[in-house]
Parts: C-alpha cells; sequence; structure tokens
C-alpha cells in the first residue's frame, strides 16, 4: 500500500472544489483515494462540522478495504481503523448504506411504513399484475405482455436509476442501448410513441400496487433517498469520495451531491476507470459527460496510467481484449495503460469437454500452487453464482476448503480457496485468478436481451472479462467449457500459454492452405491432421525448429513391427541428422491417456530420442527419456542446427594466444574470430587473403615447389606485411609436441633471419621443412618436437631459411 510519486501528488492535492481521479485497473485508485482521507482531515477539516465521505460501491469492497487495512504496519493504520469502525469526522459506507439511512429518514419524516421488497416472486406477480390491468389500455402494444416481464422490469429500473419523474422527459431522452429493437423485441422504443407512454404508466401501476402491499422497490427507495437529501440538509460532508463513480446512477450521483457541503476549502473526488463500467444502470460508464450532472471537469481530471497490480504479460492480454471494442476506446475518459517493466508468466488458458473435467483441473491446479502460495490468495471468479457454487461444490468434495464471497461480510482471511462472481470482485485482487466458464452463451449472454443492441452487450460484457482478468497480481487462469466465448478469440493467442511453464500456446486451427509437408499427408481434411498442423506451427513458431528439422510419418521399427511417429524432431549431432523428439498426435479431444505407452514404445527405438509429447488439442503430455512428465521441450539450439561455418582454432605465435576461427561455408570472406580465453568476439579489420603455396614436412623434408592451389583469409592485424605473408600445409608429425599437427595451416612471414627457439621453414637441398630454430656456432639444429625424430644439424651455408612460422590455423 506505499504510495509512489504521482500517487502521492493526487494524495496531497489541495481541495478545489469538484476533481476527477481516472485511471487504469491497479493503478492504485482506491489506495489514493484511503490515503487522502488522512491528508484531508489533518489539513482541511477547519471546522466542527467538517466531515469526511468515501463512499464505496458494494459491501464486497468494502469488506475488503478493512481486510487490507488490518494488515497495514505504518503510522496510518490506527487513524484508517477508526475511519472503519466509527469516527465522527470520517464515514466509509456504500452507496446503498448512506442512502438507506436517508431513506429511514424520509419516512419517519412523513410517518410511513414502507419496506423494501426483496422477494423476487413478488416483484415479477406484481409486474404481471401491472402488466394485465394496463392491457385493455394499450392493445396495439405487443411489448405490454407477460411474456416480457424481464425486460419491463429492467426497462422501469432504468427510469428510475436515471430520475425520470414524468412522462414528457422519458418521451425525449435517449435511451442508450435501447433505441433500436433487438432480435427478440417486437417493436422499437422510439422518441414520442404509444409504447414509451405504455412503459411509462406501466412503472406508475407498478409503484402503486407495490404501494398498496406497503412496499417500495430498490429504485424508489433510491428517490425517496435522493428526495430526502435534498429537502433536508441533516448532515453535510466537507468532503466526499467516491470510489467506482462510474458504476453509479444517476440517482446516486445526484444524492452525493445533495449532501456534499461545497465549502470554500471542499471538495467532492470522483475515482473512474469507465473500462471497469459493467453495470447497464451507470450514468457516466456510458460515456456521459460529468456536465451533464452539474461538474465540468476541464482541467480538473488526474490520470493515473501504470497498472501496478499485475504483470506486463497479463497486462498485454486484457488490453489487448478491450482494444476491440469501439465503445470502449471512443469514450472521452479513457485512459491508454502504461506497461511497466514487471514480468511473470502468460496467462494459462485451457479448453475442457466437460464441467468435472475443468474441476479435476482446478483441482490438480490449487493442490500444486498450495507449494507457493497461500489457498486465500487464490480465487475462482466466473459470471454467474450458479457456476461459483457447482465449483464450490466440487471442490469441497476433492477435500479443498472454500469460502464464497457474498455482500455479507466474508472472510478474507480463512485458509480457502475465495470464490466470487465477477461483478462483486471489482476492486479486489488476489495473486492466483481462475476465470471459469468463460463459454460461449454464458459471457456474453445474448439469450435475454430483448431490446438491447448486441453490440451494447457485448461491450459491457467485455469489461466484464477485463475486469476479472486485471484482478489477478501473479497468475491468471482462463478456462472454457464445450464452447468458449467469443472474447476469447479476440485476444491475440500468442500472449497465452497451455501451461505455465510451457511454451506450447493454447490450440488454435491451422487453414489448410497453410499446411505443411502436405505431399506426405495422406487426407489432409482428417481430425487428426488438424492437431499434427497446430504442432508443426507450434514447433517452429515458439520452439524455433526450421522445417528442415522436422519430418513426419517418421519410420520406426519395433523388432518385425514397422511403426511411423506422426512428427519427428531431428537435430545435428558430428554430422548426422537424428531423431530428438517425438510428437504423437490425436483428434481433437480424443483424450491422451493410453497413448503414453505407444509413445514410449517409438522412443524405445532410438536411444537419441530424449523426449516425447501426446496431444488432441485439448490436453497435452511431455515426458522425457524415462518416460517421466515434465513441464517442456527444449528450443531449438544452434547446435542441433548443421554447421554453416567451418570452425578452426588459430594459434597466433606472434602474442601466444589461441582464438576460435569461424568462416561461413558460403562465404569464405565471412570469419569470425572470438578469443578463446574470454569468449569474446573480436573486432577486427576487413580480412586479407593469403596465398596457400604448398606443403611443408614436419618431419622428412620434402621437395620445395611454390603451388599457389588456394588461399586463406585472415585478419590484417595477425600478419606482419601480408604480401611477405604465405601458408603452407603441414604434413608429417615431428612438430606434434608444440601443438602442429599433420593436415594444419602454417602462416608464415617470408623472412632469411631466424632467432634461436622461432619455428621456421627450412629449406635443405630444395626440401621445405618446418622445425625449432637453434643456431650452433658455423651450424644450425633444426629442432623436431616429437622424441620419435632425431634433430638435423646442417652447416649455416647448406640451410636456407624462407619464413618464420607466425601462426597454426588448425581444424576445431
Amino acid at each position: 500500500m506505499k504510495l509512489n510519486v504521482e500517487q502521492r501528488k493526487i494524495v496531497e492535492l489541495e481541495p478545489n472544489g469538484h476533481m476527477l481521479i481516472k485511471g487504469v485497473a491497479g493503478s492504485g485508485k482506491t489506495t489514493v483515494a484511503i490515503r487522502r482521507i488522512s491528508f484531508l482531515q489533518t489539513h482541511y477539516c477547519l471546522d466542527n462540522d467538517d466531515h469526511i465521505l468515501l463512499v464505496t460501491f458494494n459491501k464486497t469492497l468494502l469488506n475488503y478495504i478493512q481486510y487490507q487495512f488490518q494488515k497495514l504496519e505504518d503510522e496510518e493504520k490506527g487513524a484508517i481503523a477508526t475511519w472503519l469502525t466509527g469516527n465522527r469526522d470520517v464515514t466509509i459506507k456504500t452507496i446503498d448504506q448512506i442512502m438507506y439511512g436517508h431513506f429511514i429518514g424520509y419516512l419517519k419524516r412523513y410517518s410511513l411504513d414502507l419496506k423494501i421488497v426483496n422477494d423476487q416472486r413478488t416483484i415479477y406477480a406484481t409486474i404481471e399484475q401491472a402488466i394485465d390491468q394496463l392491457q385493455e389500455t394499450f392493445p396495439n402494444i405487443k411489448l405490454l405482455s407477460r411474456k416480457y416481464n424481464r425486460f419491463l422490469l429492467d426497462e422501469i429500473s432504468w427510469i428510475k436509476s436515471c430520475g425520470i419523474l414524468d412522462e414528457a422527459t422519458y418521451q425525449q431522452i435517449d435511451r442508450v442501448g435501447r433505441s433500436t429493437g433487438g432480435r427478440n423485441t417486437p417493436q422499437k422504443l422510439t422518441k414520442n410513441s404509444e409504447t414509451r407512454k405504455a412503459i411509462f404508466q406501466l412503472k406508475e401501476r407498478y409503484d402503486q400496487l407495490l404501494e398498496v402491499k406497503g412496499l417500495v422497490d430498490f429504485k424508489t427507495m433510491n428517490l425517496l433517498a435522493l428526495q430526502q437529501a435534498q429537502e433536508v440538509g441533516k448532515k453535510k460532508y466537507t468532503h466526499i469520495i467516491i470510489d467506482e463513480s462510474q458504476d453509479l446512477t444517476k440517482v446516486q450521483l445526484q444524492f452525493l451531491k445533495a449532501i456534499y457541503a461545497d465549502k470554500s476549502y471542499g471538495s467532492i473526488t470522483f475515482v473512474a476507470d469507465n473500462t471497469q463500467s459493467i453495470y447497464s444502470h451507470s450514468w457516466l460508464g456510458k460515456g456521459r459527460a460529468y456536465t451533464t450532472i452539474g461538474y465540468d471537469m476541464s482541467g480538473k481530471a488526474r490520470v493515473l496510467t501504470k497498472n501496478y497490480r499485475t504483470t506486463t504479460e497479463i497486462s498485454k492480454a486484457a488490453y489487448g481484449l478491450i482494444e476491440h471494442d469501439e465503445q470502449i476506446m471512443g469514450n472521452v475518459d479513457y485512459v491508454k495503460p502504461a506497461l511497466i517493466d514487471r514480468h511473470g508468466h502468460a496467462p494459462i488458458y485451457r479448453f475442457f469437454l466437460s464441467n468435472e473435467d475443468q474441476l479435476q483441473f482446478f483441482k490438480q491446479e490449487i493442490n500444486q500452487l498450495k507449494q507457493e502460495y497461500r489457498l486465500e490468495d487464490i480465487c475462482i471468479v466466473a459470471k454467474e453464482k450458479r457456476l461459483i457454487d457447482d465449483i464450490a461444490i466440487g471442490l469441497e468434495r476433492e477435500g479443498i476448503p472454500t469460502e464464497i464471497l457474498h455482500d455479507r461480510k466474508p472472510d478474507f482471511a480463512k485458509e480457502a480457496v475465495n470464490l466470487v462472481t465477477m461483478h462483486s470482485i471489482k476492486g479486489l485482487e488476489f495473486k492466483v485468478i481462475f476465470l471459469a466458464h468463460l463459454d460461449d452463451g454464458v459471457l456474453p449472454n445474448t439469450a435475454q436481451v430483448e431490446v438491447e443492441d448486441e453490440e451494447t452487450v457485448h461491450t459491457e460484457e467485455r469489461k466484464l472479462l477485463y475486469v476479472g482478468m486485471t484482478r489477478a497480481n501473479e497468475l491468471l487462469y482462463m478456462s472454457a467449457v464445450k464452447a468458449a466465448s467469443k472474447f476469447l478469440k479476440e485476444i491475440d493467442p500468442n500472449l497465452l500459454r497451455f501451461n505455465r511453464d510451457t511454451a506450447f500456446r493454447p490450440f488454435q486451427p491451422v487453414a489448410i492452405a497453410e499446411y505443411k509437408f502436405s505431399d506426405k499427408v495422406m487426407d489432409v481434411n482428417s481430425k487428426e491432421e488438424l492437431i499434427r498442423q497446430w504442432m508443426i506451427q507450434q514447433l517452429t513458431t515458439h520452439f524455433q525448429y526450421p522445417e528442415s528439422l522436422l519430418e513426419v510419418e517418421f519410420g520406426v521399427q519395433q523388432f518385425s513391427k514397422r511403426g511411423y511417429v506422426d512428427i519427428a524432431v531431428m537435430i545435428h549431432i558430428n554430422g548426422k541428422k537424428l531423431p530428438y523428439i517425438f510428437v504423437e498426435t490425436k483428434k481433437f479431444g480424443d483424450g491422451i491417456a493410453d497413448a503414453k505407452e505407444q509413445l514410449i514404445s517409438y522412443m524405445n527405438t532410438s536411444h537419441h530420442v530424449q523426449y516425447g509429447v501426446v496431444t488432441d488439442g485439448v490436453d497435452i503430455m511431455i515426458i522425457d527419456r524415462n518416460g517421466e512428465e515434465v513441464n517442456d521441450i527444449p528450443k531449438c539450439q544452434p547446435s542441433f542446427l548443421p554447421e554453416t561455418k567451418y570452425k578452426n582454432i588459430y594459434r597466433n605465435l606472434r602474442n601466444n594466444k589461441e582464438y576460435d576461427y569461424l568462416q561461413d561455408k558460403e562465404d569464405l570472406e565471412d570469419i569470425e574470430i572470438k578469443d578463446r580465453a574470454t569468449e569474446l568476439i573480436q573486432d577486427l579489420e576487413q580480412p586479407i587473403q593469403v596465398p596457400i603455396i604448398g606443403n611443408v614436412a614436419a618431419g622428412i623434408p620434402i621437395e620445395a615447389v611454390e603451388d599457389y592451389q588456394d588461399s586463406l583469409y585472415v585478419p590484417r592485424e595477425w600478419v606482419i606485411q601480408p604480401e611477405e605473408t604465405f601458408v603452407l600445409q603441414v604434413t608429417g608429425d615431428s612438430m606434434i609436441d608444440e601443438g602442429i599437427q599433420p593436415g594444419d595451416s602454417a602462416i608464415v612471414h617470408r623472412q632469411q633471419t631466424a632467432n634461436s627457439g622461432d619455428i621456421v621453414i627450412a629449406v635443405i637441398d630444395q626440401e621445405a621443412t618446418i622445425k625449432k630454430y637453434m643456431p650452433m656456432g658455423s651450424t644450425i639444429l633444426l629442432l623436431p618436437a616429437n622424441t620419435n625424430y632425431e634433430p638435423i644439424q646442417m652447416n649455416a651455408d647448406d640451410v636456407f631459411i624462407n619464413g618464420k612460422v607466425i601462426g597454426i590455423l588448425q581444424k576445431g
């Protein structure tokens, strides 16, 4: 909870009326809001009636704030604890809690006995009763039917959320997301229409019927609380901080404005991220300007762009998702995120054929994660509560304790895996997040969409997935069952992984036109071939194996039986091309449990094969030479490839250093020199071409004949004078103790004199030999470096020194 520089600047801003703090998920907006309370309380609560209010959107977030600040170990912990438990100057409540208090005040003021209806059966029975009563009045309005009760209730709720009190206003207002009829809606909600008239009268009749029963619905409670706040200035707040302000309705925002004291040193701060606006009735989250609630934010906005919560890998995937949405990107309050250099595992995506398979995966991963994380650091998230409940039952059955986070006070510290819906996880964060059931039909769910445009629904639910993804600190798992959400296809598959410690990406079909080795494939339309081509793409793209190292239908001999491996990854060892990895592929979802035995039997046909892989696109298994499961296969290494360079060793006799001499096989002038001691590449001049003029004996002298048969490229720095340099090929073994072997190339500087101990090219009777030079009076001793040879002693006049050896080039 430490503040960085940009966060502290916002915390310590002098209050000046209204202000907007907008930031990306994980940028510390809530932390800034909490810390600003202390600053305002210390410096800008000057009178006894000065009070501070922090409003949160839901109870789960409020409880999480309490849990987080119980763990603080700094000087502010004591102060914050009093705010959370009760303080005269500071109030931290949900918007519902504070509005409910004003609702009770309204009831007392008018001596009313009304209760909030919570029973869904009562709500639906009442709306259907109201529909029946109005059908005679509006016989031509097909929308006025029990079959559309859900839609009509939602529309009535929206009218109240917007604070629309008369039909004339409703007839004129732009209905965001419901300007046209949907595929399941009989007619449009056009302005100034009989349909809107019928809906507004339905709202009034519905409210009347509830009131007869002594009831009001939740949105009517909000309206009465607003009326109370506007009419009775009971307690006003000098400073109001509104967390998640993009999720509040217009009535809720007007209520907060009504209880704002608006002193010269007062402040009302809106903390928002429109990318996380996931409620259909929110006012500002639909792109509406703050001027619609009476505030001009020109020059009043502060921005937090850095996500400190998640890793770069998770952030990239989440941002890649929202980049597909024009409504999000076009919002005036959209904040373009900036990545920070905090790296970790890429998000893991798995597809399952059944709920049970998904549950078993959760069990397996959680049991492994327990070695690194506490259970309370793990949270499973799904869109719908029924899905959460089902997973919780399954995990408990497997012996894994769970804690479902509801609006009631949850136990965040309980040693259990947390489970929560996507809507309730807003503002929370966990080290490990599992996003479950990202299924088509669940996310997005357009089955119950009546009039709303699908595009609007997709935007809202895309935001929902974004919220879930950005709750993860370190690890993010995503999974789908039977049919994957369209949103998953919007995430670049290269940003996802099959498992935590593998480079394999999730299955993606390859177009037949892009198939490799088609000439060797028996049936390009087979389901098995689809998986094989995906694996070929994985091996070439993500493991960097060139196609030249891959073979399909690789034959193996199992005693008298001939078998064929689907894919063999080959490598070059000592000039031979040998199998290194065997891959077996099955048709999609066919299962791999029974394939391990066959894979091992194939691997046993060659001791060179070190790894085996079997996959059906849904699951993958990797084994080593011993049949043990491992996380991944090695990526292609330079040593796996056929040699593209001649590798030699150069002994520089001028400075007594050794170098690796690497020469391109296609371009002999392209050489690379590396110091063998330091392994540093040498920055040398353009190489020069030195002639190879023949052979020299390291043994019995051979006839000295200059034969310009070839040349050698060497760095200019290695020679004394290029025009006086030549190369001789060594034959014989008389100098092996000096490291000069038959077949080596001796680089020679042409000179007629030498010093004692120099290795020289001596010519005796037209025969050349390579020996160590030692003058002895009027004679010369030519010394071999091999005890099998005798020194050669000659009169000085009978020996011609043709040059001094300045370097030896040997095969590496």
